[in-house]
């Protein structure tokens, strides 16, 4: 057995290997075994660090331990020995890894919540946004039972192609399916920012190449709204004037049902249109149609609704008469694509291309319609499209000269 050997530093002192060693060439020596021995509590105490490399990297840190114990003997703060140090660091790594159990056990159940219920608790946080009737539908008749008995860990990729597909075969909508990833998203979202869920959301590659033209393109000529106004008007002289303001102004459905008195005012000629569909109020003027119309209507209260549903409440729908209109004009006889089917909002569509045909500009019409963006006005860009009239009529043009040309050869 070799000897001890002092190192002059904190107690330490150590022995070296027979065989085996450290370090190359000139650096080369055996390897060391350490121990400290000091008095402490009127005791000796030895703090056995064991051989290099081992629990400790190299001489170096085990010089800086002792270094550190004593200084803690000095400051009577613990740990003072080394092993006190080693109890407590191994208790430290103890609740380390417990903490660490708890929170893969925790993250479990979390991620074990079914679908449904975490999709009741969004709705609870979000009463007040104005999509949410709608984003309850979709819920209640798709989004529900597909996926609403399933853990939130538990739905795939292909549970949604599923009902993807379940949901084309029933004829709806491209964009009524976008509008169900949306909504998907939203509620996983939600329960990630409550850390409620920590898995991932199985919409990041739903619909990913899935596009669309979902823009409706059916417009009404001066004519045929004149025709449509006189039939509903036999029927309904509410669905008349909602129809005729929409038309007048390019306003939507919603936003005429959701105008109170306080929003007319006649004096101004302005109708003043609250928390639209972009969230950005307006104002919209009043043509003399429509202000002799308003002239017609006996005025409410100023917290009253312009134009009420029978039981005095906001309408969320156009009368069926509307419907009934069409159907009996056959406007949309023969019509199988639904963007050029005739509908409420072809209205404010017709208003829109009777702007353009008026020479009205883009950016004018888009403050008229309340568009946040002059993308979503320059779907009407075409309607009065000059440059293009121009282009067919030299090709119709040339094909006339070129038949002139022929006729005079013979």
């Amino acid at each position: 057995m070799n000897q001890w050997i002092p190192s002059g530093k904190y107690g330490l002192r150590y022995r070296e290997h027979e065989t085996r060693t450290k370090g190359v060439g000139r650096y080369e020596r055996p390897l060391r075994y350490f121990v400290a021995v000091y008095k402490w509590k009127k005791k000796t105490v030895t703090d056995i660090y064991g051989w290099e490399g081992d629990d400790f990297r190299n001489e170096d840190d085990i010089v800086a331990s002792a270094l550190e114990l004593r200084q803690n003997r000095r400051d009577m703060k613990p740990p003072f020995t080394l092993k006190e140090r080693n109890e407590l660091r191994a208790m430290a790594i103890e609740e380390k890894d417990k903490e660490e159990r708890e929170n893969l056990a925790r993250q479990e159940r979390e991620n074990q919540i079914v679908f449904k219920n975490m999709f009741y608790r969004y709705c609870e946080a979000n009463s007040h946004k104005k999509s949410l009737k709608d984003e309850i539908s979709l819920f209640k008749f798709w989004i529900g039972p597909a996926i609403g008995e399933k853990k939130l860990d538990e739905i795939l990729l292909l549970d949604l192609e599923r009902f993807k597909r379940h949901m084309e075969k029933k004829g709806k909508s491209p964009r009524t399916i976008q509008y169900t990833k949306a909504v998907i998203r939203q509620v996983y979202r939600f329960a990630i920012h409550r850390k409620l869920y920590a898995g991932e959301i199985p919409t990041v590659h739903f619909l990913k190449k899935y596009r669309f033209d979902n823009k409706r393109m059916r417009y009404l000529d001066p004519d045929e709204a004149r025709v449509l106004l006189d039939e509903i008007r036999k029927h309904s002289e509410t669905t008349y004037r909602i129809a005729l303001l929409s038309l007048n102004t390019g306003m939507r459905f919603g936003e005429i049902a959701s105008l109170l008195w306080q929003n007319i005012n006649p004096r101004m000629r302005e109708i003043l249109v609250i928390d639209p569909k972009n969230s950005e109020t307006r104002s919209v003027f009043m043509t003399d149609t429509i202000l002799q119309m308003f002239q017609t209507i006996e005025r409410g209260s100023q917290n009253s609704l312009v134009f009420p549903s029978r039981n005095g409440k906001r309408m969320t729908l156009i009368s069926k008469v509307f419907d009934r209109a069409v159907l009996k004009l056959g406007l949309n006889e023969g019509i199988t694509d639904r963007r050029m089917r005739l509908v409420f909002h072809s209205l404010r569509h017709s208003c829109a291309s009777w702007l353009v045909n008026s020479g009205v500009t883009i950016p004018i019409i888009a403050r008229i319609l309340g568009h946040k963006s002059l993308a979503m006005t320059m779907r009407y860009s075409h309607i009065n499209d000059a440059s293009v009239r121009t282009a067919m009529e030299h090709i119709d043009k040339k094909q006339n000269e070129q038949s002139a040309s022929k006729v005079q050869a013979c």
